[in-house]
């Protein structure tokens, strides 16, 4: 999985940089999350595929008490997982207070602009866009365009984070590999994240966070796609986009 990248950092870094590089590591280690718990989920699909095969089905206690310890230890790292997010939110609700210049410490920090968008069980194939729906829209600079459903657009000039992921089925009968691609204008490609889906009807959530746009010097409004850039097709069960004015 590709990972969000920071900033070649100078000397000179101002305040509003070094929050928005505290915001991109906060999506790192929740990209890092998502993958444990991803890793969690497969090791017990794997178990509850193989336990029966290795095990003695003449002695069910055997086959309980492994499933147990699996169990056990799934639980323990969900825990460490949970307690993380906890301490990850109350990272990320200072920086955003801090951002907002908000003076006083009990007045919530109004949020600038920002917008979910979702698709649910769509057919993703080689070179298709998304189409998008709105599922939340708080100001008015970031909109599905009029003219094509496949393109997001920012109507402002500024810096926006980009958060994607979507749980996506395979329809092959073989391993899969996936390449979804973040995409401006032209096909531009501004950051491509890849993945790979085992078996037929696997299921996996592939994840783009922390994506820093930087509209200030383009042309507004300024598009943006979700495009599947690999070969095959897959099923896309439910997709979200976020963007967030920072």
């Amino acid at each position: 999985m590709s990972m969000p990248s920071f900033p070649k950092v100078d000397m000179d870094i101002t305040h509003e940089n070094a929050i928005n590089m505290i915001l991109t590591s906060i999506a790192m280690e929740e990209l890092a999350l998502s993958h444990i718990m991803n890793a969690e989920g497969e090791k017990l699909q794997y178990v509850l595929k193989h336990l029966e095969s290795a095990c003695d089905v003449s002695d069910n206690s055997f086959a309980v008490d492994k499933l147990l310890a699996v169990n056990a230890s799934v639980a323990n790292l969900l825990d460490s997982v949970s307690q993380n997010q906890m301490l990850l939110k109350g990272k990320m609700d200072k920086a955003l207070n801090s951002l907002c210049g908000c003076p006083e410490r009990h007045k919530p920090c109004k949020l600038k602009c920002n917008a979910i968008f979702d698709v649910k069980c769509v057919k993703w194939c080689h070179g298709k866009a998304l189409q998008w729906n709105k599922l939340h829209q708080h100001g008015d600079c970031v909109f599905v365009s009029h003219d094509d459903l496949t393109a997001v657009e920012i109507h402002k000039k500024g810096q926006f984070l980009v958060n994607f992921s979507a749980t996506v089925k395979n329809m092959a009968d073989c391993k899969l590999e996936i390449a979804v691609s973040l995409q401006s204008k032209d096909k531009k490609v501004i950051f491509t994240a890849y993945d790979s889906l085992t078996e037929s009807d696997a299921k996996h959530t592939v994840f783009m966070n922390g994506i820093l746009i930087d509209t200030s010097t383009q042309d507004i409004p300024f598009p943006l796609y979700i495009r599947l850039v690999s070969a095959g097709q897959m099923i896309a069960e439910k997709a979200l986009l976020n963007i967030v004015e920072i």
